[in-house]
């Protein structure tokens, strides 16, 4: 059993890195950032821990030890649905990112994900609410889309069926920097679209396994307004990204196998390319890693023309999960910093690579322990990277933010404090 809110860190923890080199289905994800929430504010763990589990459709791809791959094997996490078990721990030190403390005039501003979605000035760390977004029991998640983000609330838990489509939700429309939310439609899930301005609504018929069940998706704009003809996904996949060469779509659960990712094309029915140990994607480039043999290197498929490239990582450095600028020219990396003999990290770092020619520089400043959860992502239109890592303070939680720029000396770093059960959203999401 896990007795106290370290040990659900760490099970967040040591979920995120179980997977290996596998990066987990977009709308799974948001459940780590609330695993940590939680636990920065404090609340009760075996409520915290009940929700989580038995959230529709968010369990646990079957985790396993595979070469490279870090983390506990499933049988020392216990399954989803049954209390959590406590994993071994990882080391929690260094616990914060290190630089010069974040200058008070700059306008740095995040949106809190959670219950009272707001904008945040790191600086000052005063926020304003945003309207439009009807109070929510469960809070709200959000994606990052062309030009601002999908707001939607988390869905409600159903015990009996983790795996079973919950009834469809509202799905609201934030632009950068707006105080104001719109209602655009309402789905199951959301998925960022490769036309500007627009997103894909998933929707399943109440209460099917969607591990079987085959979704209907409607690309719509930030208006509401539909975008084409609704399309049937294959059956058991649903969409992670919009792309130009056609729609990435990922296995709602795979099993005991690496999770699947297809490059499908929606006109022919056909997959064009399949992937595992997928860390990145946008409109126009998917990144993955193949196993390392000597040392691993990051594949990067510029769509649709289908060159692809390659970045060598350094020593025995891991990644395992990354993020592109919005121009699709750095590429953002969480690696492994050190590893044990065991094979399993036992820190963590960003590093940044330069996707045209490869070369790769270490953040200076990143490495935490691998028992600390780090979240990360570009300024909107910038080459601004931004990070998070949750504090362990009691109280009200409090969130350390981290600013850098291809060239700076060092991180600026400001500490923040958030709302109970409210957190920075950081990258793509949903969380």
């Amino acid at each position: 059993m896990c007795p106290g809110l370290g040990c659900l860190v760490a099970v967040a923890v040591n979920d995120i890195l179980s997977y290996g080199r596998d990066r987990p289905p977009r709308w799974r994800r948001w459940r780590w950032r609330w695993q940590l929430a939680v636990a920065a504010g404090g609340i009760a763990v075996a409520l915290a821990a009940a929700f989580i589990w038995y959230l529709p459709g968010l369990r646990q791809h079957g985790a396993q030890t595979r070469p490279g791959a870090v983390g506990p094997s499933p049988a020392a996490q216990g399954e989803p649905g049954s209390p959590a078990v406590a994993p071994s721990p990882l080391p929690a030190k260094p616990a914060r990112m290190t630089g010069q403390p974040l200058p008070r005039d700059a306008s740095l501003r995040l949106l809190l994900g959670g219950h009272g979605p707001a904008w945040l000035s790191v600086a000052t760390g005063r926020t304003e609410a945003i309207r439009g977004l009807p109070p929510s029991g469960n809070g709200y998640q959000f994606i990052r889309i062309a030009g601002g983000w999908t707001a939607q609330p988390f869905p409600v838990g159903n015990a009996d069926c983790d795996n079973c489509a919950p009834a469809s939700l509202p799905v609201y429309y934030v632009a950068d920097g707006s105080r104001a939310a719109s209602r655009i439609g309402a789905a199951d899930f959301t998925a960022p679209a490769a036309t500007p301005g627009a997103l894909w609504l998933i929707s399943y018929r109440r209460g099917a396994d969607m591990s079987t069940a085959a979704g209907n998706a409607q690309e719509i704009s930030i208006t509401g307004a539909a975008l084409g003809a609704r399309l049937r996904l294959p059956a058991g996949y649903v969409i992670d990204q919009g792309t130009r060469a056609g729609l990435l779509l990922v296995q709602e659960l795979a099993g005991s196998s690496p999770v699947r990712y297809e490059l499908w094309n929606p006109g022919t029915g056909r997959v064009i390319r399949s992937f595992v140990n997928l860390i990145a994607a946008s409109p126009a480039e998917i990144a993955w890693m193949p196993g390392c043999t000597a040392g691993c290197r990051v594949h990067v498929l510029d769509l649709p023309g289908g060159r692809a490239g390659e970045i060598s990582l350094p020593g025995r450095s891991t990644a395992y999960e990354g993020a592109f600028s919005s121009d699709g020219r750095l590429l953002a990396l969480l690696v492994t910093a050190k590893v044990t003999a065991a094979g399993r990290a036992a820190a963590t770092r960003l590093m940044v690579a330069t996707v045209a020619t490869g070369r790769v520089t270490a953040v200076p400043g990143t490495t935490v322990g691998s028992g600390n959860g780090v979240a990360f992502g570009w300024q909107a239109g910038s080459h601004q990277l931004i990070a998070d890592v949750a504090v362990d303070t009691p109280g009200q939680p409090e969130w350390q933010i981290a600013v850098w720029r291809p060239g700076d000396a060092g991180l600026s770093t400001a500490l923040v404090r958030t709302a109970d059960e409210s957190w920075p959203v950081i990258d793509q999401g949903p969380y």
